[in-house]
């Protein structure tokens, strides 16, 4: 999403207030997820602004085995995001993460922008559909920090 969209997203929800859009990330790790494991993690949303989510990022590896953009590993692992504020999951069930987050030198954007309020959380959880591998993840959600102000 351009930023100047992005940026009419926003003005639709604050009323023609001025907004101060800052771009950031939040970042989760998820160490030895084992074959058949879930494990949850939370990320705590600035109490001082909204987030917009735009995408999320990930990136997996075997026993941190060395990579490369062209050997990254592909995780067998389902994700399910879930806003603490409005009791919402990003998704109807679990998906698979190589299909939900940006893997490598492929983006995949959500298909509309969430918006998480301020002093909510999200929690990350992921599932391991492997049989037999232990993997490292890490996911980040990308997006912008948005505060209103008064006229």
């Amino acid at each position: 999403m351009e930023f100047a969209q992005l940026e009419a997203y926003a003005g639709r929800f604050y009323g023609g207030r001025p907004l101060l859009i800052t771009p950031y990330a939040y970042t989760v790790t998820f160490s030895s997820l084992a074959p058949a494991a879930t494990s949850s993690s939370v990320i705590n949303v600035a109490a001082n602004a909204d987030f917009i989510v735009t995408e999320f990022h990930a990136r997996a590896n075997v026993t941190l085995a060395a990579q490369t953009i062209s050997n990254m590993t592909a995780p067998l692992v389902r994700i399910l995001v879930t806003d603490s504020g409005s009791n919402e999951q990003f998704t109807q069930a679990a998906v698979d993460i190589v299909t939900y987050a940006t893997f490598g030198n492929y983006a995949i954007e959500l298909p509309y922008p969430r918006i998480v309020s301020g002093r909510s959380t999200l929690t990350v959880q992921l599932t391991n559909y492997s049989a037999s591998e232990t993997y490292n993840i890490d996911v980040v959600a990308t997006g912008v920090l948005v505060r209103a102000y008064s006229n």
